[in-house]
């Protein structure tokens, strides 16, 4: 069962303004009636406004009471609630985010006769402060005069334009560091959706059978940029891992740190040999020709149709028939639709995910 299968709590109640006041108005006519007064409330009536305002405060008091309410159910819980919450019941932490990393080129003061080796982990600082680790050993083979490595900036975020191009790590021979491109790849903190679903996933990371959600839950965590993780085992023992990106396929660095996290003992079965992949992107471009009931409503529907193939697709498994094609071109401001690409369905296998890579859409209106 997932989350999103839950029925609504019975604890979390429902209510609107209007039964509460007529509730309140009800309670004052009794009250004069017993007194013998006949009261009939009217809009103009100060008891009336009064009531309103009453009811207007027991509206806000009793939404304060189902939202903490929800702030304790992990299908509803947002922001430092669900980090309580994933923390002290599940055991299970936001993740900070990715650091994002760029090529460098590493270039010797003059050509050597012997092998040079810069160090994994070796030091670079954009000189104010801000620092860079180079994450794997860099190689400038004898007689020649560079090396290119992959430099992880020590910050959390998505990209930085910083310069890392200072080497701090002591070094006996003199090296010049060339950043190639600005850092890239990185991550912010992991947002309350996919926090929320790597928690529900923890429920079976302890499990000693390598299930596919324990599986799930330790590529997920493993790089905060993982948007989806496909499980697939035709074979007993085998165990392949396709990686779905945010922006599609898996780079390098995201393959090498999830096939670190399943390959430990901890987590994989002494009998599973797991690999990692990157997912295969399918780009898929839809050209229609679209007639509108009335042209005032192009960008309504053009923003509808992005909105609807955006919900079906970077999917994994999920085929794009022409049947649903056609129907997530067509709305209720549609007349007609001619789909001139693509021209047949588009099947794809359980690692493959669809992306639309361009929309083609020309509009006009029917007669």
């Amino acid at each position: 069962m997932q989350l999103l299968d839950l029925p609504s709590p019975q604890v979390i109640e429902e209510f609107d303004f209007e039964t509460i006041k007529q509730r309140k108005l009800q309670k004052i006519i009794e009250l004069q009636a017993q007194k013998g007064i006949e009261y009939i409330p009217s809009d103009s009536d100060e008891i009336v406004t009064i009531v309103e305002m009453d009811a207007y405060e027991e509206m806000l008091l009793r939404t304060q009471f189902n939202n903490r309410i929800k702030a304790q159910l992990l299908a509803f819980a947002k922001g430092s609630d669900l980090d309580h919450l994933g923390a002290t019941r599940f055991g299970v932490i936001r993740l900070e985010g990715a650091k994002p990393y760029a090529n460098f080129t590493f270039t010797l003061s003059i050509v050597l006769d012997y092998n040079i080796t810069l160090p994994k982990g070796m030091q670079l600082s954009d000189g104010a402060g801000v620092f860079a680790t180079l994450l794997e050993d860099v190689n400038i083979s004898a007689g020649s005069l560079s090396g290119d490595g992959v430099v992880e900036l020590q910050l959390v975020c998505e990209s930085s334009d910083i310069v890392t191009e200072t080497i701090v790590t002591p070094l006996p021979y003199i090296v010049k560091a060339t950043q190639n491109a600005p850092f890239s790849n990185g991550a912010n903190s992991e947002d309350d959706e996919r926090f929320r679903e790597r928690i529900w996933l923890s429920r079976e990371r302890k499990s000693t059978a390598g299930s596919m959600i324990t599986y799930k839950y330790y590529a997920t965590t493993a790089d905060a940029r993982v948007a989806d993780v496909q499980i697939i085992s035709d074979y007993a023992g085998v165990v392949d891992v396709y990686l779905l990106s945010v922006d599609g396929e898996a780079d390098g660095v995201m393959i090498e740190r999830v096939q670190t996290a399943l390959t430990d003992e901890k987590v994989r079965p002494l009998t599973d040999k797991v690999t990692v992949y990157s997912a295969t992107i399918v780009d898929v471009v839809i050209d229609a020709d679209i007639v509108l009931k009335d042209m005032s409503f192009e960008s309504e529907v053009r923003a509808l149709i992005e909105e609807s193939f955006k919900n079906e697709t970077m999917i994994f498994a999920n085929s794009l028939s022409l049947a649903k094609i056609y129907g997530l071109l067509e709305s209720q401001n549609v007349k007609d639709v001619t789909l001139n690409l693509p021209l047949s369905s588009v099947n794809i296998a359980k690692n493959e995910v669809i992306r639309i890579s361009e929309f083609r859409l020309r509009f006009s209106e029917g007669a």
